[in-house]
């Protein structure tokens, strides 16, 4: 979820805060109203729930918002007691940690519009990859074959026999 005030510009001075449990939503709502810049970066995953996998938009660090305090000046006090807010992530007594801006310009690249991860794109053979969705989610493997329609063939160690598994491009992350 991004929520910038001037879509051209990325401010240049960014800090962390913690949210509370399941909390996130509820806190980038009322900093929105103290009008900082917010960046929660998100992805889909998969969830089980009553026997059933569904998706869902979870945070990719969960718990965590970037916010810019730069351009409005709001007072730190009024951050930290925001519903929803934890802490402000710093070091002591020296303040308000700061995040390099690069690292949330990087992450905003990755991003679309609404914060959501686009998948990477660009594997080939040889690559490493983690699944990360479907029955064989957490598995490490390395890629076989790309096919024509970018389907990404694997071979998976199975109950000691090697198995030829087709995936997509959205089902693989590289191993991190």
């Amino acid at each position: 979820m991004i929520s910038l005030r001037s879509s051209q510009f990325i401010p240049s001075e960014w800090h962390l805060l913690l949210c509370k449990p399941n909390r996130n939503h509820i806190a980038m709502r009322n900093l929105n109203r103290l009008r900082l810049d917010l960046f929660m970066p998100q992805h889909v995953t998969e969830r089980r729930w009553r026997g059933r996998v569904r998706p869902e938009t979870r945070p990719i660090f969960a718990g965590y918002i970037f916010f810019s305090n730069s351009d409005n000046g709001a007072r730190w006090d009024r951050i930290q007691n925001a519903p929803g807010v934890a802490r402000i992530i710093g070091f002591g007594g020296a303040g308000p940690a700061r995040v390099p801006t690069d690292l949330v310009a990087g992450l905003m690249q990755r991003c679309d519009e609404s914060g959501l991860l686009r998948p990477e794109q660009g594997f080939s053979v040889g690559d490493e990859i983690r699944i990360a969705a479907g029955p064989f989610r957490d598995f490490i493997s390395t890629i076989e074959h790309i096919d024509a329609e970018k389907r990404i063939h694997v071979l998976l160690d199975m109950l000691g026999r090697k198995t030829r598994v087709t995936l997509t491009p959205d089902q693989v992350r590289p191993k991190l």
